[in-house]
This record gives structure tokens, sequence and C-alpha cells, in this order.
């Protein structure tokens, strides 16, 4: 009996894993040579891609119009810092792309399709070219819907004229210049030829070819062009351009591409760069321009404010005579004084004029003799009038010393004397009257001069806010014009701090992509690992029983023996070659069934498997055959009467009207049913006739009376058992049995089927159940590798 494997191990086996490659070796070959045919055809068809490269630097923002930006801190005063991260976005924005592209003639792709078997079906080899390699150039006129998204073939004919066709399915009429579609087109079919510098006009298409007759002389192929807009054009350098700092803190970008036409990449990022450029100077002097702008405005508005508040100041002191206040207050004072004491002064006089009235008036009788004083009169006449009284005053009283009232001397000096008293009298009156005026002009003007001083400080301040004013606009409009000044010449001499350092180049020598190299190297690769891991999926999800490994890890039922795989004329003389491999399988089944039941009394053995198709008929023959040669008398018996093939290894008519089924039913005897064979000591009881119910005559009497009968006449009998997975005999036939086969072929047999017989002999205690594995491929079964040339020993 063969040994049972070791328990199932999840640690894969290298040598296992390698041998169940190397014997699919046809596979490899035709995968590898499969991939290396891909390969080819790949770097036949893939257009040579180059990788394009150029720099550019940032700048710290510390020239040019940031002197000019300074002077909006008034606006802004939050500090504007650089960000790469912003930089970067606005190079790769759709914005700057589209202004970018804007500017290059990419509008027309033009291509070519060389002359080579591979475009013989479908156009597979397709190289793009410049403008400048065609021997035709296309310009799309401006304003006009165009056909876009289809291939436009282009043939150059006689005359310098053009052939102009083109065959699809869908295109989409758009605006190139801004990418609108117009409508979508359905079977785009037209075919027209046109005079170069002509306009080919058409519903689809507004063009003007030119030749290039001295390019791409002598080169056979198709060419044709497509139109982008350039919202596509927008999208596809979008997705290609790859902008990055050179290092962490490093202000210079690199800027990459890849393309398959170097003069357009190059051509892509130089104006790229150069669009970069030039906007962040507009930008620049956009924001110099408005600030000398808002200088301008603001200087506007503060001359008018100075021209106001200048005028207002001179008015001021025009219609209040403010020219210097201190100055005006000190003469205010000084004037008030003056007119104080002019007023006690005529107050004074007044009083002495109205007391020398009184006295006069009251001693105006020429003989009343009276003593004026002149202090404190100022009017001559008066004065002189006083001092003429007095003169007379002083001749009466001598003149009376001598002489009496009644002299003329007397009398004439009396007369003089009340005249002058009545022209004194008359003056006095005169100089009261004329002090009460002036007294009350003095009143009027000391009112006038208080009521100025009273005005000042309200003056003074009106006066200091108008000069504040009038300052604060003549400081600021000096600092503006000063600003404006620093501005202009900033913008005059503005300068942008961005700068290319390295113009567009090709990096490398050579297209970066397809790598001859790199392209073997993965066909080789996918030639070995493919196949490798198809190999191992259907090793891992191939659900039907390989060898004795995969039963142990099912069941522990014993396990017989192993049958090599043979061909159909294998099988069928393997009966009368005992020195054939399949012959030495079964002989060594034998050995070890002998050696199972070795004490016991095994002489009925049923042979089943699962489902049809796995051997147990061939099993049971070849079993009974080598029990018959070792010694042993044998007999077989076909209780699968459903699909009975036992009459095909004996050369025995199928249709024999007597058989088990006909000796069941009570029609035969048993010498009519069994049948010798060209083998001494082997009997076989064929199915006969097949019966309508096989179960029924299974389960009658007759059956356990035949068992009974053969045990004396035979050593062993062999019983072909129906699959268990279609019928119930095995079950009916347990009682019969000592022992049991069960079969499973390689590669044949599900697992699911085993474990259904493992809980058969697990739950139904099924006694003295074996396994037998059928069909075995030594050459493809790892673990029966060394069993190949087995068989061979000693032939």
């Amino acid at each position: 009996m063969d040994t049972r494997p070791a328990p199932f191990s999840a640690e894969l086996d290298l040598n296992e894993l390698f041998f169940n490659l190397r014997r699919r070796w046809p596979v490899f070959v035709v995968s590898l040579l499969v991939a290396l045919a891909l390969a080819w055809t790949y770097l036949k068809v893939k257009s040579p891609t180059y990788d394009f490269k150029a720099t550019l630097l940032i700048g710290d923002q510390s020239t040019g119009s940031k002197q000019a930006q300074e002077l909006l801190q008034l606006l802004d005063s939050k500090p504007k810092g650089l960000k790469l991260e912003d930089e970067v976005g606005l190079l790769t924005s759709s914005d700057m792309l589209r202004r970018t592209l804007a500017q290059l003639p990419f509008t027309v792709s033009y291509f070519v399709e060389p002359d080579s078997w591979l475009n013989l079906v479908k156009p597979l080899q397709v190289r793009e070219r410049a403008a400048g390699d065609m021997p035709f150039w296309v310009v799309a006129v401006p304003n006009r819907p165009q056909l876009t998204g289809v291939p436009i073939y282009v043939e150059p004919l006689a005359d310098n004229k053009f052939r102009v066709h083109a065959d699809a399915k869908r295109g989409e009429l758009r605006q190139l210049a801004t990418g609108d579609l117009i409508r979508e087109v359905q079977d785009v079919k037209f075919d027209q030829v046109v005079a170069a510098g002509d306009t080919l006009r058409s519903a689809l298409l507004t063009l003007v070819f030119r030749p290039e007759p001295d390019q791409l002389n002598g080169q056979g192929g198709h060419y044709f062009f497509k139109l982008n807009d350039i919202n596509s054009l927008v999208g596809e350098y979008q997705s290609r351009l790859k902008v990055k700092p050179t290092d962490h803190e490093s202000r210079i970008l690199e800027l990459t591409t890849q393309g398959t036409v170097p003069t357009k990449e190059t051509q892509f990022l130089n104006t790229l760069m150069t669009t970069y450029v030039q906007d962040d100077l507009k930008q620049k002097n956009q924001v110099g321009g408005k600030t000398v702008a808002f200088l301008d405005n603001e200087i506007a508005k503060l001359a008018e404010s100075k021209s106001k508040a200048g005028q207002n100041l001179s008015s001021f002191r025009a219609s209040n005579n403010v020219v210097d206040v201190n100055a005006q207050s000190g003469a205010g004072i000084q004037q008030q004084s003056a007119l104080n004491a002019d007023r006690a002064r005529l107050v004074t006089n007044r009083r002495v004029y109205q007391n020398l009235l009184s006295y006069l008036k009251a001693h105006r009788a020429a003989n009343d003799a009276v003593a004026l004083s002149s202090n404190g009169v100022e009017d001559p006449a008066t004065t002189g009038l006083i001092q003429q009284l007095s003169d007379l005053n002083s001749q009466r009283s001598a003149l009376t010393v001598n002489a009496s009232d009644i002299n003329p001397i007397v009398r004439v000096v009396d007369e003089k004397i009340a005249t002058t008293k009545e022209l004194l009298i008359q003056n006095l009156t005169s100089l009261v009257d004329a002090s009460a005026s002036a007294l009350r002009d003095a009143d009027q003007r000391l009112g006038a001069v208080r009521g100025e001083l009273s005005r000042i400080p309200e003056n003074e301040r009106q006066l200091g806010t108008l000069t504040t004013t009038s300052t604060f606009n003549e400081k600021n409009y000096s600092y503006l014009v000063e600003k404006r000044n620093e501005a202009a010449i900033a913008l005059a001499t503005n300068t942008t701090d961005k700068k290319v350092v390295d113009a567009a180049k090709q990096s490398g020598t050579g297209p970066s992509s397809p790598k001859p190299l790199l392209v073997g190297l993965l066909a080789l690769l996918a030639g070995l690992v493919l196949p490798a891991g198809i190999v191992l999926m259907q090793e891992k999800t191939n659900s039907r029983v390989q060898s004795k490994e995969d039963l142990a890890r099912l069941t522990n039922i014993p396990m017989l023996g192993v049958i090599p795989h043979g061909t159909s004329q294998d099988k069928q003389t393997m009966l009368h070659d005992p020195r054939s491999p399949i012959a030495e399988a079964f002989r060594a089944v034998r050995v070890n069934m002998q050696y199972l039941a070795a004490g016991l009394d095994k002489r009925v053995i049923g042979v089943t498997s699962s489902v049809p198709g796995e051997g147990k008929s061939f099993c049971t023959v070849n079993l009974a055959a080598e029990l018959a040669q070792s010694g042993r008398r044998v007999i077989v018996l076909e209780c699968d009467m459903r699909r009975p093939t036992l009459a095909s290894y004996f050369d025995i008519d199928p249709r024999r009207e007597h058989g088990l089924s006909t000796y069941l039913a009570g029609d035969s005897t048993l010498d009519q049913a069994r049948h010798t064979t060209s083998i001494a000591s082997l009997d076989v009881m064929c199915c006969g006739p097949i019966p309508q119910n096989p179960t029924r005559l299974i389960e009658g009497p007759r059956l356990a009376e035949l068992m009974q009968q053969l045990r004396e006449e035979y050593d062993y009998i062999l019983v072909d058992i129906p699959p268990l997975g279609y019928v119930s005999e095995f079950l009916v036939l347990l009682q019969y049995l000592d022992a049991k086969i069960y079969v499973v072929r390689q590669n044949y047999t599900d697992r699911a089927l085993v474990g259904q017989i493992a809980e058969m002999h697990r739950e139904h205690n099924v006694k003295q159940l074996y396994m037998v594995i059928n069909d075995v491929h030594f050459a493809n079964t790892y673990e029966y590798r060394y069993k190949a040339n087995a068989y061979k020993y000693g032939a």
C-alpha cells in the first residue's frame, strides 16, 4: 500500500512549482514568441516620443515696479509674498495655455501613413510631422466653423492641385478659436479637388492649401491632417506639461513636456515662458500705471482742496481784517487804553465846563465878583475870556476904591464884565455840549474796540483751522507730487524679475519612448510571467483531484495505489501483457489489498466511483485479471446495469440474451448467465439485457443466493457497482461486500465528490473502504514524477 502523504502545508514548494511550469514549456515558447512579436509590432507602430525641458527663474519681486507698489500701502498694507505653488498653477492654468497656443500655428496637425504592411488593413503606423515637412500646408480661414476630430486626407495632383477627401462615421463642427461646438456631424463624406492658393469652401471646411514642393520628395505614403480647436489643444498640452522647482528651496522652475514633433514642443515651451514673462511685466506696468493714475487723481483733488483752502483763508483775513492776530490783539488793547484815557479827559473837561457854567450863571450880575480858574480848560477862547474877566474884575476893584458904582468908568467896566460873562457862558455852554458829543463818540469807539477784542479768540480759532487745513493740503500735495515723480521714474525704468534661464531643448540624445531594450525586456517578462500566472491560476483554481496529497486533505480513507495513464491500445492489450505499466500498477494494488486483508475474509470486493467515466469498470476488470493470474479463481459481476461496459473488455457480444439481469429476474440459470474468458480462472457475469428497474432486481432475494453460491465456487468476487453520484445500488450492495474500492480519476473527479464518499465513510460507518487513483499522468504529476520510468525497469 502506498504511504499516505504528509499533511498539507501552506508553504510553497519551489520544486513542485518549477516542475509544473517546466512540463508546460510549449506554452512558454508560444507565449514568448507572441510577446516578442507584439513588442516588435509595438516598436514599429508606436511613434517615437521625445522629452523636452526648459528652466525659468521666478524672481523675488525686488525690482521694477515694487517701488511703485510700495506707494499703494495706503490701499493694501498686507505684504504679498511669493509662492512657487501659485506660480506653478499660473504656468499650467488653462488661460495661460490658451493664450500661448493662440500664438502658435497648432490648429492644424499633419500626419503621414508610410507604405508598410502594417497599414494594409488599418492605419497602425502613423507619424506626425511638422508643417514644413509636408508637401503642402493648410491655413484655416478664421471665424468659420471647421470639421474637427476627423482625418482629412490630401493627395497632391498635377498642376498644383490637391485632392481633399475624408470618410468618417462621426465628426464635430467647431469654432477653432473658441472651441465652441456648432453641431455634431454623422457620416462624414466628401471628396473635392482644390488648386494651390485657392480656398476650399464647403459646409464643413473653409481652408486654403499651399504647396511645399521641395519637401518629402520621393517618399511614399498617405498624407492627412486634423484640425484642432483651442479647447482640445489646451487639454492635450495641459496633460503633458509638468512644472516643478529644481530644488525644495529653489526659485528656478523646470518645465518638461513630451511630444513626437520636436519643433512643436520647443516652440510651445519657449512661447509659454515668453508669454509668462511678458504677462508679469505687463501686470507690473499695469500696477505702476495704476499707481501714477491714482497719484494724479489724488494730486488733482488735493490741488482743488488746496486752492479752496487758500481762498477761504484769504477771504477770512480780508473780511475780518486779520493779518496778525497777536499784533491785532496788542493794538486793540492799546487803543482801548487810549480811548479810556480820552474818555476820562472828556469827562473831566465836561465837569469843569459845567462847574464854570453853573458858577457864572449864579454870579451873572456885573457887580458880582467871580474868581474863575482856567485850570482844566483846554479851549483857548474860554481861557482868554476867563483871563479877560479876571482883568476886568481887577480894574473894577481898583476903581471902586476911589469911585462909586455910578462912576461912568465903573459903569463901563461893569458893562464889559457883563459882556465877558455872557460870552464866557456861551462858550462854556458850547464846550459842555461839545464835550458830551465827544464823550458819546468816545464811548462808541471804546465799545467798538471792546467788541473787536472780544471777537479775537473766535477769529483766532477759525484762522487756525483754515491755516491747518491749508498747511495739510500743502504738505500732502508736495508729498504726492514727489511720490508721483518717483512712480513715474519707476514705471519708466520698470523690468520683470522673471526670466528664461534655459530655452527649451530636447532631453537626451534619442527618444524617451519607446525604448527597445525596455520593451524587449517587458515582452520577455510578459512571455514568461503571463503563462506562469495562468498555469498557477489553473493549478490553484482546479477543483479536480490531482494526487494523493489532494485526497489527504479531503479524507483519511486508505490508498491502495495509483494506475498510470495509458492509450486506448494499452487498455486493450493490458490483459494479455503482464509486464505492461498498467499491469504492474494493478499488481501493486492487489498486493496492497492482500496486505490490508491479511487474516480477514475479504472475498467480495465492490468497485465504484462518483460519476461515470472515472474508470471503475476498467479497474474492476484489470484487478480481477491480476487476481486470476496470481492463481485465484475470480468472477466479475456487472451490477452497473444502466451503462454496462464489461462485455467490450472480453470480446463478448453485448446483445447476449443471458446475463446478471436475466438471472436475477429468474429467466436464466447461473451457467447461462456466466461466461468464461481468455484468462484462466477468470469468469464474468455481464449485465445482459438492460432491465427496466435495476434497483428492484438487486434488492431481490436471488442476489443473496447468487452471492452465497459464488462464495463457495470462487476465491474472489469483484462487483462492478454503479457510480455513487447517480444511483443508490451501492448502499443496497453493502451487505454483500467484504471490501469496497472507490476509484477516482486524476484531473477528472471533483474534490467535492470525494468529500461525499468521505462523509459516507464517516457518518454511515462504511468499513473496509479503500481508494485507487486512476489514469495518472506520471510525467505531468510532481508527486509521481519518479514513477514515469519505473515500470520500464527490467523490460
